[in-house]
């Protein structure tokens, strides 16, 4: 009995753990993500210095013999505090050429570990020396998250592990699949580069979709005279996130081949199998050609390209797929088919002088794809054309607001804003005034490298038939956006209805990947005398589905007039603590 009960008190090896959460799942991430490990879980913050200090200590004891076996030194290393990224650089900077014994110490910490510490210091002593033998346990502790960025590492230094590496990123969660992606892009098995063609869009940023399409020479690959359609539907993807700001700036100008895949894609359109996907796809190339940054590479090429891809929209046996798709029963199917329907009625190239365009993105539910008020200046849209580093303002931000309107007090207004905020990297801002029968657009301001834009004079009374038009097309609003507008209509023109419970009202929207929910802030107190005093930042979320949008607004309006809107919205900002010294029950949020 005392020898079972040892049995059952003695650590699981984390290698093991993982082997048996596979068994339950072998296709997928582990059950729980794997995140329920039996150690004993994570260690103060130490900075770097004094880490990576201790760890080489730790680790020249047992160059120097001074600790015996891989037991003893598992055991010093569960006790320090380190990150992945420290076994590999301390080790770096004590031995170029690691001795046999301490690699064969490595995989008893990779096979035997019980601590999660202890294997990364394996992992990290085994990154660039594994061999093949090593594979198997190496990218099974990889399914478990803790290891599986530096498993990644390790496995795309071993030559032979290009397919052991894809089997553990399609197990693995969304950062250990990117850092796979990336590891794997220059090479050439045809199994592993289908595999990275295949990523799909919203794991990829920009800079990395550009360098797959350089790595797999794209404009060659659309050259063959057997292009397939999977190959053709990667193109697409790859290229609508060339043109993404995801990690601050677009992509498409910088790569060098942009113009003659453009071309030859857009030729292959009408030799596809007409399929919804592949009508979201080509909407979506057309609008980034006809407003987005593709307009810069295109040059005088656009108007040609969005006319072909114009001309497989409406042909028959398109149409009938998305009237199809229109009247599924799947309403994410139904909604992309319909918004397929409405945008490839659009108009080619804008021809006029000044032209807003509201762009909304494809409505699947995936990513987080926002919808723009893109100003085209002479058929060129001017933020991509002065500003890289993100998307352009909302329309509720730039064209309901007012801020578009010319008077002859000068204003600045913002055009765009950086994806990681104005703080970080700047926006794009421009000075509008009216001079006369002119409308003046002047003093431009923008974070990105080369100079400003010129100044730029309007015909006053197009411009301003320009901007009343704009301001009164809400045409491109799904119910659950139009519910955000009215609500914030609604609290702007009856500022008691919060501030009768000390609120005040934030930000209201509903965002495409939400596509049937609205979701409204608030904060408590509603003003504060600095930024030391408690305040608690508050969340509704707003069910649409297909209810009219004028009835959820009043509805919403009326719970807040009559309830206390702290009693059922969530916690989404400020501290437990604030929120206790606002004599408030802190709630952890389970729906934002």
């Amino acid at each position: 009995m005392e020898d079972e009960r040892g049995a059952l008190d003695s650590p699981v090896p984390l290698l093991e753990h993982a082997r048996r959460l596979h068994r339950l799942n072998p296709d997928g991430p582990l059950p729980d993500e794997g995140l329920s490990l039996p150690d004993c879980g994570n260690r103060p913050y130490v900075p770097v210095s004094e880490r990576r200090s201790a760890l080489a200590g730790v680790l020249q004891e047992f160059l120097d013999g001074r600790t015996s076996s891989a037991q003893d030194l598992h055991d010093r290393c569960s006790r320090l505090p380190f990150k992945a990224e420290d076994a590999e650089r301390v080790l770096q900077d004590l031995t170029p050429e690691p001795p046999r014994r301490l690699l064969e110490a490595a995989r008893w910490l990779i096979a035997n570990g019980t601590d999660r510490r202890a294997v990364l210091v394996g992992l990290g002593l085994l990154c660039g020396n594994a061999e093949q033998r090593d594979v198997p346990s190496i990218r099974m502790i990889g399914l478990l998250p803790f290891a599986a960025r530096p498993v990644v590492k390790a496995l795309a230094r071993i030559p032979t592990a290009a397919r052991d590496l894809l089997w553990l990123a399609e197990r693995s969660e969304v950062p250990a699949r990117i850092a796979a992606v990336e590891a794997l892009a220059w090479h050439t098995d045809p199994v592993v580069r289908a595999w990275v063609l295949s990523t799909p869009r919203e794991l990829l940023s920009s800079e990395l979709a550009r360098r797959i399409a350089e790595l797999c020479d794209l404009a060659r690959l659309l050259d063959r005279a057997d292009v397939d359609d999977a190959l053709w539907d990667q193109v697409g993807n790859l290229l609508i996130a060339m043109n993404c700001t995801r990690n601050y700036r677009s992509e498409i100008s910088e790569y060098l081949d942009a113009l003659t895949v453009y071309r030859r894609w857009v030729d292959l359109a009408d030799r596809r199998p007409a399929t919804l996907e592949r009508s979201a796809l080509l909407v979506s190339v057309a609008e980034d050609l006809r407003t987005g940054p593709a307009a810069l590479v295109a040059g005088t090429l656009r108007q040609e390209l969005v006319e072909l891809i114009g001309n497989v929209l409406v042909s028959r046996t398109w149409t009938a797929v998305l009237d199809r798709s229109a009247r599924s029963s799947d309403p994410v199917e139904a909604r992309r088919a319909a918004w397929v329907l409405e945008e490839r009625g659009r108009s080619g190239v804008f021809a006029e002088r000044f032209a807003v365009r509201v762009v909304v993105p494809d409505p699947r539910p995936v990513g987080f794809s926002q919808v723009e008020a893109r100003v085209v200046i002479d058929g060129m849209p001017v933020v991509v054309a002065a500003f890289d580093k993100g998307p352009a303002e909302s329309p509720e931000d730039l064209i309901y607001s007012g801020r578009l309107r010319a008077t002859s007090e000068p204003k600045e207004i913002r055009l765009a804003e950086a994806y990681c905020t104005e703080g970080c990297c700047g926006g794009l801002y421009v000075t509008i005034v009216r001079e006369g029968a002119e409308v003046v657009w002047r003093d431009w301001r923008s974070s990105a490298p080369g100079g400003p834009p010129q100044e730029v004079r309007f015909d006053a009374a197009a411009y301003d038939r320009e901007v009343a038009r704009a301001e009164r097309d809400h045409g491109w609003e799904w119910p659950a956006r139009t519910v955000a507008r009215l609500l914030v209509e609604r609290l702007r023109a009856e500022p008691d209805v919060l501030g009768r419970w000390d609120c005040a009202p934030g930000w209201c929207t509903a965002w495409p990947v939400d596509f049937d929910i609205a979701r409204l802030t608030f904060r408590h107190p509603a003003r504060t005398d600095s930024f030391e005093d408690p305040s608690v930042q508050f969340g509704l979320v707003i069910d649409v589905g297909d209810r009219a949008p004028q009835d959820v607004a009043v509805e919403v309006v009326e719970s807040l007039r009559t309830n206390d809107p702290k009693s059922f919205a969530e916690m989404i900002g400020g501290t437990r603590n604030g929120a206790e010294k606002l004599g408030l029950t802190y709630r952890k949020p389970s729906r934002w």
